[in-house]
């Protein structure tokens, strides 16, 4: 019959400090009797015997002498290696490994992870922007910020903010062209388009429940979004862009929101994550830092007058 030698070790221990079963077993929250049979077990397993028992006291043995100097020390051990394990288990440090799209990362990543790291002096952070969607496992990311409609199935995903989408144009554009009035007016417009968007020549929008799926072309597609807005600034074109990446121009005129009664395509700001199991302290304290810093109304919303 297998025994688990800490557990008993423990109740012998026990034992010889208090110098009873009895006291041992309320001790330790056990009956008299799985008091007994652990140190029996405990000497069967060994071989030897570790207490002399009478009726009015116990008393070691010079096997149970030794054992006992033993077992104590054995037993700190222990309980040192789980208070450390305890300690490492709810402390945020090692290297946490970040995938970010560059447009997002460039913009509102650089001062996030500086006050992070200023918090969580045990962490330290290494992180890669780039506009595809890494593999989080093959690449051994710990975490990807990632802007979409929604997740793959098979990663966990935590909402950190909503990431509204604006249509733009300069003012100088639309004094040349004129301002677009309604969706469809958009396919007479020089649309610049993002190349990693599923649907990049079909933009969406909404309105009391109606939907509207526009067709655009346009001399200019990347795939970054900073392109793109400096383009529009410029006064190439119209764009569709996030507002975390648009509402610096927007504040300083330099873009201007059009089609303001419709809602466009609606996206969000994830945290992504291989496994929710087990969850390092590191990840858990940066998606909470992250989640507190951006949502539920990020600070780059602020400045734009939504109807």
């Amino acid at each position: 019959m297998a025994i688990d030698i800490v557990v008993s070790m423990r109740v012998f221990v026990t034992v010889v400090d208090v110098g009873s079963f009895a006291g041992a077993a309320d001790k330790l929250d056990l009956s008299r009797g799985m008091a007994t049979r652990y140190v029996a077990q405990l000497e069967g397993h060994l071989g030897v015997r570790l207490l002399n028992r009478t009726t009015r006291k116990l008393s070691l043995t010079e096997a149970g002498n030794d054992y006992y100097q033993r077992s104590t020390q054995v037993l700190a051990m222990v309980e040192e290696a789980e208070t450390s394990v305890a300690q490492e288990a709810s402390t945020p440090r090692g290297t946490l490994r970040v995938t970010s799209s560059v447009a997002f990362g460039s913009h509102h990543l650089s001062s996030v992870i500086t006050e992070y790291l200023q918090k969580h002096p045990g962490v330290q952070v290494d992180v890669t922007l780039n506009d595809r969607a890494v593999d989080l496992v093959e690449e051994g990311f710990d975490l990807a910020i990632r802007v979409a409609r929604q997740i793959d199935p098979g990663l966990v995903a935590r909402k950190l903010a909503p990431a509204h989408l604006v249509v733009c144009a300069s003012p100088g554009y639309l004094k040349q062209y004129g301002t677009p009035k309604a969706p469809e007016d958009l396919g007479g417009h020089n649309c610049l388009s993002y190349a990693y968007w599923n649907s990049q020549n079909e933009w969406r929008f909404h309105r009391q429940g109606v939907e509207r799926k526009v067709q655009v072309s346009g001399n200019l597609r990347g795939n970054n979004g900073h392109i793109l807005v400096n383009a529009a600034i410029e006064g190439l074109g119209v764009i569709l862009q996030p507002t975390f990446l648009a509402y610096e121009a927007l504040r300083r005129k330099q873009l201007v929101q059009i089609l303001r009664d419709w809602e466009a395509d609606y996206l969000t700001i994830f945290a992504v994550y291989p496994n929710r199991k087990f969850l390092p302290p590191k990840v858990r304290s940066f998606i909470d830092f992250l989640a507190e810093r951006f949502g539920p109304e990020p600070y780059w919303d602020f400045d734009i007058k939504r109807k």
